[in-house]
């Protein structure tokens, strides 16, 4: 039986910032992670000697004296992270059918850039940053402001696809400002404005690459935890949740027993409460919780290239067929895919030939449902053709952009929903949790203090997936133990 002040199940990103900040103010923390890596989303893995990322591919907000960079400094991870900085005068560059815009860095360079591809657009590129500008400063937390109350206001019911559609009469550029909408499965009836102009805010203010991927986060962060007396355990997956008196008793599937008078899931919400013995939350909570839509999934394709035969992009592609943009989300069966996120990840400081590509697409969870149950390595020819047949057409999509890229491939493997899902915990294989709806904002917002005294939730579902959202989402959670404004101020006086 283990014993600690403050114990953490799951080990993502806000699971580990909750452990060190936790940590760092004296209490003792056992993070519980039922995989044999710690990270989540922030896990590498290996194929044939070259690594791939799991989930985080790019973080904004780094450049001394910005947001993300501030709390990392807090957290132990600023300086002691391999980052480089994309192309200022275009990050991510989206392509409509034949056509490429850059999404440029800095405010200023944002507007000249896209401009110069719409010159007639000006003052309509000018009012989305001028919005993006005005919803960042309504929440005070990406902006190193402490405020009590519920920040964001009206901007939380306000619909991002309305929002840009309403610019300008030229689709093409409403399609280009909503051209990186994969990074928050953008959703033309559902997604809140705050979201898409919050992630929005965090790449153009600077916008980074992870040298060796973003597993380095995690062992930074693990190594700072136990440092400082806490312990991170692996193979360790949660089963039983009681409480009695000041005490949470966790049980686990290997028959171990840890107590603590403080709790943390870092699990998504649904899959906690599956956990909790009956009676511990109301039967409506549990049944408003569980039954939250969740955001679309994803199928990837990793790619080993031939050494010297594929440029090294310092940016990211964002392909669509058309400017139609909001479509993709949804898109299945023979309209698939309609879209792709493309990067070439970054494995030395210096590169000029690409060794690895990652490609994502949209795919919704039906497409694999029938082979749900089935487990990973298990699920039979069948599975193996689909995802050879999904693979081939996606690269044909592909090709149009890069002609002759399937020539330079070496080797390549594909993951789906199921994979996905098996690998992070994320139901369906969810990309970014709980999905936010601007029609209908509290039922879909999970706070991070439950009914449950000392019982409380971290991680994307929170606040905002990604890498500042999910650290803002942290802060948060630790604010409900330690006090906010203590908190903000501390994080300051770094």
């Amino acid at each position: 039986m283990e014993q600690f002040d403050v114990v953490i199940i799951g080990s993502g990103l806000g699971g580990l910032l909750c452990g060190y900040i936790l940590g760092r103010e004296g209490f003792s923390v056992g993070i519980l992670e039922k995989h044999t890596q710690t990270g989540g989303n922030l896990q590498n893995f290996t194929r044939q000697g070259h690594s791939f990322d799991t989930g985080i591919h790019y973080i904004g907000s780094m450049a001394p004296g910005q947001t993300l960079h501030q709390y990392w400094k807090f957290a132990g991870l600023t300086g002691k992270l391999n980052i480089q900085q994309l192309d200022v005068d275009g990050f991510d560059r989206v392509t409509l059918g034949e056509a490429e815009y850059p999404l440029a860095q800095g405010f200023e360079n944002f507007i000249e850039r896209l401009s110069s591809c719409f010159p007639d657009e000006r003052q309509a590129v000018a009012s989305f940053i001028e919005r993006i500008l005005v919803i960042s400063k309504s929440f005070p937390l990406y902006n190193l402001e402490f405020s009590k109350g519920y920040p964001g206001g009206i901007h939380r019911a306000q619909n991002a696809y309305n929002f840009i559609e309403s610019l300008s009469f030229n689709p093409r550029l409403a399609g280009v400002l909503a051209g990186n909408n994969f990074l928050y499965a953008g959703n033309k009836h559902k997604t809140p404005l705050y979201i898409a102009a919050l992630i929005n805010h965090s790449f153009i203010s600077s916008a980074w690459r992870l040298e060796g991927g973003s597993r380095q986060i995690a062992d930074v962060l693990v190594q700072g935890i136990i440092e400082q007396g806490g312990r991170v355990f692996t193979r360790v997956e949660v089963t039983g949740i009681s409480h009695e008196g000041d005490e949470f008793r966790l049980e686990t599937k290997e028959g171990e027993e840890f107590i603590s008078s403080i709790l943390i899931s870092n699990t998504h919400p649904s899959s906690t409460l599956k956990m909790l013995a009956p009676g511990l939350l109301k039967k409506s909570y549990r049944q408003r919780v569980q039954s939250l839509e969740n955001s679309v999934s994803s199928f990837i394709l990793n790619i080993i290239l031939k050494p010297g035969t594929f440029p090294y992009l310092n940016y990211n592609i964002h392909y669509f067929r058309n400017e139609k943009v909001w479509t993709s989300e949804s898109s299945k069966g023979a309209r698939w895919p309609e879209n792709y996120l493309m990067y070439t990840p970054l494995h030395g400081p210096v590169e000029t030939y690409a060794r690895t590509i990652i490609i994502m697409t949209y795919m919704q969870f039906d497409e694999v449902r029938k082979w749900e149950v089935s487990r990973q390595g298990k699920r039979g020819k069948d599975y193996l053709a689909f995802k050879q047949e999904r693979t081939e057409r996606l690269l044909n999509l592909v090709e149009k952009k890069f002609p002759g890229l399937k020539a330079c491939i070496e080797y390549s493997e594909a993951s789906t929903p199921l994979t996905y899902r098996d690998y992070t915990g994320s139901p369906e294989g969810s990309l970014y949790g709980i999905s936010k709806d601007c029609n209908d904002t509290l039922m879909t917002t999970v706070l991070p203090r439950t009914k449950i005294p000392n019982f409380f939730f971290t991680g994307q579902n929170i606040s905002l997936h990604g890498a500042l959202g999910v650290t803002i989402g942290a802060l948060l959670t630790c604010g409900e133990i330690l006090g906010m404004e203590y908190l903000m101020h501390k994080i300051k006086q770094v």
